[in-house]
């Protein structure tokens, strides 16, 4: 016995049969296709704004109070300053530091001003060293000793950074007048920086600076010491210490003026830029105006 399938009947199979292998080969697809792709996570994406060079610096207001002798005259001696820094990364390594500072001392009836431009182009590599050139540029009204209207040096300057300190250093030639005859300069500094915390920073410089003119010589040393401690919520650190300055003026084989003076100084500092003091050293502005010299 048999079963005859006739043409229709093969028809209708061979639709039976187109139909479910369309649909299994449907299925098919919806299992092993792939996932639409997904969009790229923007949150993570590298910020465009890190390609520019990140400009920081800081400025500055202290105030000095002591004591200073000038020829055997014992009197008391104040003074201020302001003084400000800008730091601009070229490259990577490169990096170009403008800075100035104004500084007035009163010691009895006398008065000296100092207003001074400092320029500084350096390469740094973080965390190891920096070093470069500078340019410095001083105009003075010195009415305690008997020096010209303006100084300018030029010279090298240098920087090794440890994990928690920093030991800096600066020597210069330049030109200055000293009792009313033009005077070659030699100046130095040497200066270490302790980071008990990134944020607290303690300081110890001493400077060295010789103005020589064919019948006189100025010699100018001095030390300082500072704390500086920067809050960890707001750009602002505040900042002590105390300096110790002696100049000795020889003209001819006399010497004809000596002066010493000491004292506590104190300020703010307001800062752009960075977010720490460490950072702020290794990233932004490192050098300074030759403030050793200043009270």
């Amino acid at each position: 016995m048999y079963v005859r399938v006739s043409s229709g009947g093969r028809l209708i199979l061979l639709v039976l049969i187109l139909l479910h292998g369309a649909d299994a080969a449907s299925g098919a697809d919806l299992v092993t296709a792939e996932p639409p792709p997904t969009p790229p996570d923007l949150e993570n994406a590298p910020l465009l704004l890190n390609i520019t060079p990140q400009i920081s610096g800081f400025i500055e207001l202290s105030s000095s109070l002591g004591k200073a002798d000038l020829e055997q005259t014992a009197e008391k001696s104040s003074g201020w300053a302001l003084r400000g820094a800008v730091n601009v990364p070229i490259n990577a390594h490169w990096h170009i530091q403008i800075d100035s500072q104004f500084d007035k001392l009163k010691f009895g009836e006398l008065s000296d001003q100092n207003l001074s431009f400092g320029a500084h182009a350096y390469h740094r590599k973080e965390d190891q060293y920096a070093v470069g050139l500078y340019a410095q540029y001083e105009r003075l009204s010195a009415a305690t000793l008997s020096l010209g209207p303006m100084e300018t040096s030029a010279g090298l300057e240098g920087a090794v950074f440890l994990s928690q300190s920093t030991v800096l250093g600066q020597v210069g030639l330049g030109k200055g007048r000293l009792e009313e005859q033009d005077a070659s300069k030699l100046n130095g500094l040497i200066g270490a920086r302790y980071y008990h915390t990134d944020n607290l920073r303690f300081d110890l410089d001493a400077g060295f600076e010789q103005l020589l003119s064919d019948d006189a010589a100025l010699k100018t040393y001095s030390v300082s010491t500072a704390a500086n401690y920067r809050l960890s919520n707001r750009p602002i650190t505040a900042f002590g210490g105390y300096r110790y300055r002696s100049s000795s003026l020889t003209s001819g084989e006399t010497h004809s003026e000596d002066m010493t003076s000491h004292g506590i100084v104190a300020g703010f500092r307001y800062h752009f830029g960075s977010t720490s003091l460490k950072d702020e050293e290794r990233n932004g502005p490192l050098w300074t105006a030759a403030p050793y010299l200043d009270y």
